[in-house]
């Protein structure tokens, strides 16, 4: 299947390829999209493809890099302009999300710029980061060069690998997809369960430190 999507990839229009180039990882890292559109697989298909249709390499890159560029700031505008007050609008999000924008704020205030950086490289936190980033008031002059860098070196990156080693990514990918979906799925639920187990025992345990004060306060 993969094989098969490398070839329709490399008959693309150079136009159509580069608009793809630039929709994958803007789309992926627009908050509310990553969970749809498979912006790190889907650039190195394109490096891939780019490198079988002759298309430029570092044409590739830098429309990418663009897109990853716009797709991070629409997410942080997102949370700069609205993210606060989606999340005191309604009182069960604010009673769950008061505390951790908290502390995001706290953190983004001390290496705002790291975790921008770093969270371009984990899927789960790519959409994520921007978003937490503009709630927490990180300013965009701050968030911008690091913003810049990063969507810069990832691009290159996977861009790269697809387009070094061309149908042998392609060939892993379809032989092992399913196999590494089905592991990366394994484990969230077992951290899920296990996170479920000590929020339990957390509360059990603090039921039981609590209950000797009451009961004393109630003599």
């Amino acid at each position: 299947m993969i094989e098969g999507l490398l070839d329709g990839l490399s008959g693309l229009d150079t136009h159509w390829f580069l608009l793809l180039a630039f929709l994958l990882p803007f789309g992926e890292t627009v908050a509310l999209l990553d969970a749809i559109v498979p912006g790190e697989v889907g650039m190195v298909l394109l490096g891939a493809a780019a490198a079988d249709a002759g298309v430029p390499i570092p044409l590739v890159i830098a429309i990418g890099a663009l897109g990853a560029f716009a797709g991070d700031s629409t997410s942080w505008f997102i949370g700069h302009r609205w993210g606060y007050r989606l999340i005191t609008k309604w009182e069960p999000i604010h009673r769950r999300m008061a505390k951790p924008l908290e502390v995001a704020e706290r953190h983004f205030e001390a290496k705002g710029g790291r975790t921008v950086f770093a969270g371009r490289f984990v899927g789960a936190l790519r959409a994520l980061v921007p978003l937490v980033a503009g709630t927490s008031g990180m300013r965009y002059r701050a968030f911008l060069p690091w913003n810049a860098a990063a969507s810069v070196i990832w691009v290159s990156a996977v861009v790269i690998l697809g387009a070094v080693f061309g149908k042998t990514v392609a060939s892993t990918v379809d032989r092992f997809g399913i196999v590494l979906t089905s592991l990366v799925a394994a484990l969230a639920v077992g951290l899920f369960i296990r996170h479920k187990v000590r929020q339990r025992r957390a509360l059990t345990e603090e039921a039981s430190d609590t209950a000797p004060a009451q009961a004393e306060r109630e003599r």
